[in-house]
């Protein structure tokens, strides 16, 4: 045990003289993640910015401890989280979630075949009235509602993303813009 222990305090030192970049990002990665598990949640943070206008918006989604970009989105009026996804042809919904929006009965056809990281399901096509995040709102969004089960988290894919001005990932932040 003290072996192993030995073996990672000086491996984190090596890395530290000769890559302090990294484990600086491991330390700051560990720190969110053990905040994050006190708090009961991942870290958020979507982050208006002095170029917010009327015209469109400006947000700074900061990644996450896994280095994911999870934020807070408003789909149709209720606030959901949402994991951005750039390799998401559609905007993707849990079952449940879209079930609690009103988007899908119990009685439904799900009659599409659908790939996924985690395999093959079958998902239903729906329309969302709205997409917000921050001060980014984007109306008429195509998406998929996922067969139940199949979703761990929503994901905000390129039916929204595409419809921005632009949108960059910069170091640890995605920058988008309408």
């Amino acid at each position: 045990m003290f072996r192993f222990l030995f073996l990672v305090v000086a491996g984190f030192v090596a890395l530290s003289v000769y890559a302090p970049d990294v484990a600086q990002d491991l330390l700051r990665r560990g720190r969110d993640a053990f905040v994050a598990f006190q708090q009961g949640s991942e870290p958020v943070s979507v982050e208006p910015t002095a170029k917010d206008n009327n015209a469109g918006g400006y947000v700074r989604i900061r990644a996450d401890y896994s280095g994911h970009y999870v934020s807070d989105v408003d789909f149709n009026g209720r606030r959901l989280r949402a994991i951005v996804d750039t390799g998401a042809t559609l905007v993707a919904l849990r079952y449940e979630d879209a079930r609690s929006l009103g988007l899908i009965t119990p009685s439904d056809r799900f009659d599409i075949q659908v790939s996924t990281a985690n395999g093959s399901t079958r998902a239903k096509r729906v329309r969302l009235r709205s997409i917000r995040v921050g001060s980014i709102e984007i109306h008429d969004v195509e998406a998929m509602v996922l067969d139940q089960g199949a979703l761990a988290q929503n994901l905000l894919g390129m039916s929204f993303l595409r419809r921005l001005a632009r949108f960059e990932f910069k170091k640890n932040v995605l920058e988008l813009e309408r």
